[in-house]
């Protein structure tokens, strides 16, 4: 017994001693000095670490096997595809009862949504060709709800109504709370409020975020969740100079939990900040914003609001690029924080489509936005100015939107007064 006893104990320590030499050679490999910057993901032992799926944790997932697999017959997953299924052709089911059920068959419609969840020891006994290897099923209406819009308004939603996924039927009243919520995350200008911060030092970190923004491979959407978070964080707390670069990458760091599919780990964060904060530092930090915050972070960015608008005007892309690189500009001044998202959405979007003569604020667009040309033309001009006196220090922007990707936009002029007036 004495000897079976040592031999695992043995065998134990020999297992310990591999997982400490893989986690130090983790650590060796994520100290080594590279080119830009690199994904510690990427490091890890395990190669199935690398890029794991947004929720393959918790939802079901293809399976080479047609069917459906119950509990007890192997650990595979039940495949979720999604299939539109016309409501006049959908066959007659027969209920029969059954004990501890994984399969669950969902119908949804415009009126009423009808799970077999809901009905205890209960399933739906489809025929294969209504489901084969579905789990869910969605049914439609034949016919297109009605979405009004005043006359000489271009209904923008009707084209989408037939495409679940742009839950064209909802857009409407999406943003419309969008613009309710707004006012909520209103920044009040705070600098005269921070002893040791200026401008130029807020400037100087969204340039950095916008650099960690391209070379990360980030949604845009995180970024301007990135700089609003930052902006709703020091107009609330006291911040020193040397902790500003903490609170701009903690706060992107926050922005990615939100937005990405794939967020990078905090060992990056800690990489690109040259390893000036420590692990606990960041963490601390997070929490801190966290309840600054009150824990609300889903805020209107102005970034979705020119998304939608551009779809209102039916804008070219090389238009909504234009406006997108004007938008990206306005993050570096702090002067921009004052008006409300929306407005510098219709802004950029209106000056963009001066500047490419490619179209005026009309009626559908005081429709969809609640603006009109009045409203945004003050905020127009200072946007024109500033394009046409950036600041030369901090060129990422400008490097970014100057590649042919994003159609050379930041090459285009400014107009003249007499041209915006």
């Amino acid at each position: 017994m004495n000897t079976r006893k040592q031999k695992h104990q043995t065998v134990f320590e020999l297992e310990v001693k591999k997982s400490k030499a893989a986690v130090s050679q983790i650590h060796h490999d994520s100290k080594l000095h590279i080119s830009g910057f690199k994904r510690q993901g990427d490091n890890m032992a395990d190669p199935i670490q690398k890029r794991r799926p947004a929720f393959g944790d918790i939802t079901n997932s293809i399976i080479e096997n047609k069917g459906l697999v119950k509990k007890g017959e192997g650990k595979q997953k039940i495949p979720v595809k999604a299939v539109i299924v016309n409501k006049s052709k959908q066959t007659k089911t027969k209920k029969h009862k059954k004990e501890n059920l994984d399969d669950e068959v969902i119908q949804l419609s415009q009126g009423s949504v009808v799970s077999s969840s809901q009905e205890s020891n209960s399933t739906s006994d489809l025929s294969e060709t209504e489901i084969e290897e579905h789990s869910l099923t969605f049914t439609v209406e034949d016919t297109d709800p009605e979405i009004n819009t005043p006359e000489g308004v271009d209904n923008i939603d009707r084209e989408n109504l037939k495409d679940i996924a742009q839950v064209a039927l909802y857009a409407p009243f999406i943003f419309d709370y969008y613009k309710e919520r707004e006012l909520k995350f209103m920044v009040p200008m705070y600098m005269d409020n921070q002893p040791t911060l200026t401008t130029n030092m807020r400037s100087i970190l969204v340039d950095w975020l916008v650099e960690v923004q391209e070379n990360f491979e980030l949604n845009h959407e995180t970024l301007y969740l990135a700089v609003k978070l930052v902006d709703t964080y020091l107009s609330k707390q006291i911040v020193t100079k040397e902790l500003l670069q903490l609170v701009g990458a903690t706060s992107l760091f926050l922005a990615c939990k939100f937005d990405e599919r794939c967020p990078p780990l905090i060992e990056d964060f800690l990489y690109i900040c040259d390893d000036a904060y420590n692990r606990r530092e960041f963490i601390l930090l997070e929490i801190s914003i966290f309840k600054t915050i009150k824990y609300d972070i889903g805020m209107p960015l102005s970034y979705r609001f020119l998304r939608r608008y551009s779809k209102c005007a039916r804008a070219s892309m090389e238009t909504l690029t234009l406006a997108r690189f004007i938008l990206e500009m306005s993050l570096m001044e702090y002067e921009f924080i004052k008006y409300r998202e929306s407005k510098m959405a219709c802004a950029c979007l209106h000056l963009a489509q001066k500047m490419k003569k490619s179209g005026e604020w009309t009626s559908t667009l005081e429709f969809y936005t609640g603006y009109t040309h009045e409203d945004i033309l003050p905020l127009m001009k200072e946007l024109n100015q500033m394009i046409a006196s950036p600041p030369k220090h901090l060129n990422t922007i400008l490097s970014k939107y100057s590649h042919h990707v994003f159609y050379e936009v930041a090459k285009i002029k400014a107009l003249s007064s007499s041209e915006l007036s």
